[in-house]
Formats: structure tokens, sequence, C-alpha cells
């Protein structure tokens, strides 16, 4: 299954979830600002990606990646991302705006940021594991073979 496949399921589960025609959604759609997805929204994509894809997607999973990547050091104070948690989750997420991603932003408003792509990465991410293959972050270019 390769990326293009990826978002099309990523798509049609986006359709079904939030009732949209799946068709004009786009990799850079932001999830809730675009799409109009809310917070239990965002629980019913996850279990439908699960579902759809046949895979788990853990809880904090982008947060636990991006503390791995650094070592396991501290990603909040009080509330709001260290500059260290920040660059570690711009790496682990290119395809939110590097601005985005600025000084003051915390845990509460990271799922604003979320993209189409931010899914059909994490979706990726979890096909490789299935198959063996790791990786720290969420951006994938090669193909996955079925």
């Amino acid at each position: 299954m390769n990326r293009e496949q990826i978002f099309t399921g990523v798509k049609n589960v986006l359709g079904q979830v939030l009732d949209l025609e799946p068709e004009p959604i786009r990799w850079e759609d932001r999830i809730i600002e675009d799409l109009g997805a809310d917070s239990l929204d965002l629980l019913d994509l996850v279990f439908h990606l699960e579902q759809h894809f046949q895979i788990k997607i853990k809880p904090g999973e982008i947060e636990r990646r991006a503390r791995e990547r650094l070592g396991g050091i501290e990603l909040e104070v009080d509330g709001v991302y260290t500059s260290e948690a920040l660059e570690g989750l711009r790496t682990a997420m290119p395809e939110i705006p590097p601005e985005e991603l600025r000084e003051g932003v915390g845990s509460a408003e990271l799922p604003r940021l979320f993209r189409a792509e931010t899914f059909v990465n994490m979706v990726a991410i979890m096909l490789y594991e299935q198959k063996g293959i790791t990786s720290t972050g969420f951006k994938v270019h090669p193909d996955l073979e079925s």
C-alpha cells in the first residue's frame, strides 16, 4: 500500500466520520479548522482508522515518539511545549508549517494543527511497524508493499 492509497483510505474515513464528501479533502486540510471536526470526532476518527487499516494507534502516540526522539526529556513546562519538544514535533510532523509549532504552543493546542496528512503519516508508520520496520517519526515516503 502506498501513500496515495493510504490517503484515499484516510479521506474515506474522514468523510464517514465527519459526514463529508471525501473527494475534496486535501492533504493539507486541518482536521478541526478546515474539516470541522471536534474532539469527539478525533476519537471516532482514530477508532475508524484502526478498523479500516487494521492497526492500533495508541493515545499520545505523537508525543511519545517526540519524547523518544529527544531522549526522554520533559516535553512541557506548565502546559507549554519546551523549545526542544517543539523541535522534535517539527521533525516528526513536517506536514505542519513550522510557524504553527511556535513558542507557547501546548499539548491542548496540538490537535488543532493536525492535517489529513498527519493521519496518513501515522497510518503509514503503524503499517510499517506491523511489518517489523521501525521509525521514530511520522513522515514516510516509500511505498508499503502488501
